[in-house]
């Protein structure tokens, strides 16, 4: 299947996905809103994996993680009842809008098509043999639905609060901006590298000769940066239980992952490992 194809088809199937968000919208009983939203979240996860699986390819579910949230803003726009602050609405509307567009066409680009899945999901399927459906659905589509949910129940607060932006809601709005904008420019670099570098070389210039993974930090700030965008006297201190499971995930999975992957296959890695730190800047090592 050309690429082409591939991507009218992934187009298709979440375009079909937003019709069916819309009408759960519309015609779910009206209740406790961040409840409906949990609800219609699974049911388009479901959805998303039925495609999932008649193509073969696990990485139908990869735009997941940026579009929802793209959903979840129109969705608080629609459902809530406060009457709009539209300096704060659209403020995060446009950071998030932003991210998912950006996010979404760095994937979209690199994707190659049905043929191609993510390593780390081919991995998961030899390691997890005959129970690779449950562990696909469970790993791979709900475990990072649920990630994303909760880190988007800042924006419930947000839409909710009818306050104005503090000071410190400000600080966020800039620390979102600024892992946006390097997750742009260590994409583009990473992708600049991937056409001109050999398979063995190593990406050790500009944002990547500071940061091992700049763009897994940047998608930490975002996070990070749409939780403090809430933050008020009266939202509850667990919705930073979102930034913080993402902080976690990328400590503790992706980066030790993308790690032992790229030392297996480029040499050169381990040295550069030495030198450089995975997300924050650190001094050259005397014994690199």
């Amino acid at each position: 299947m050309s690429r082409n194809k591939s991507l009218i088809i992934v187009s298709s199937a979440y375009f079909a996905a937003f019709l069916l968000a819309a009408f759960l919208t519309l015609y779910l009983p009206d209740g406790n809103s961040l409840s409906k939203l949990f609800l219609i979240d699974i049911f388009l996860t479901l959805f998303i994996f039925m495609f999932s699986i008649r193509f073969g390819n696990a990485s139908m579910y990869d735009p997941y993680w940026s579009v929802m949230p793209a959903y979840i803003i129109g969705y608080w726009w629609y459902s809530t009842l406060a009457i709009p602050n539209y300096l704060v609405w659209g403020v995060t509307s446009v950071l998030v809008l932003i991210w998912s567009i950006r996010l979404t066409h760095n994937w979209a680009r690199g994707w190659q098509g049905m043929q191609h899945q993510d390593w780390r999901y081919l991995k998961l399927q030899d390691s997890s043999g005959k129970w690779y459906l449950m562990a696909n659905f469970l790993g791979i589509h709900l475990f990072p639905t649920l990630l994303v949910w909760v880190a988007c129940i800042p924006l419930a607060f947000i839409f909710t609060s009818n306050q104005s932006f503090s000071f410190l809601n400000w600080v966020g709005v800039l620390l979102a901006s600024a892992g946006i904008l390097l997750e742009y420019i260590s994409d583009n670099q990473l992708r600049k590298f991937k056409h001109t570098a050999g398979s063995k070389d190593v990406l050790c210039s500009g944002m990547w000769s500071r940061i091992r993974h700049p763009n897994y930090l940047g998608e930490i700030l975002f996070w990070c940066g749409l939780y403090i965008m809430s933050v008020n006297p009266f939202t509850p201190w667990y919705i930073a239980s979102g930034a913080i499971g993402i902080i976690l995930l990328f400590v503790f999975n992706s980066i030790p992952m993308m790690d032992k992957h790229l030392l297996q296959k480029r040499p050169a890695y381990a040295s550069y490992m030495l030198k450089v730190g995975a997300l924050l800047p650190r001094k050259a090592s005397n014994k690199a």
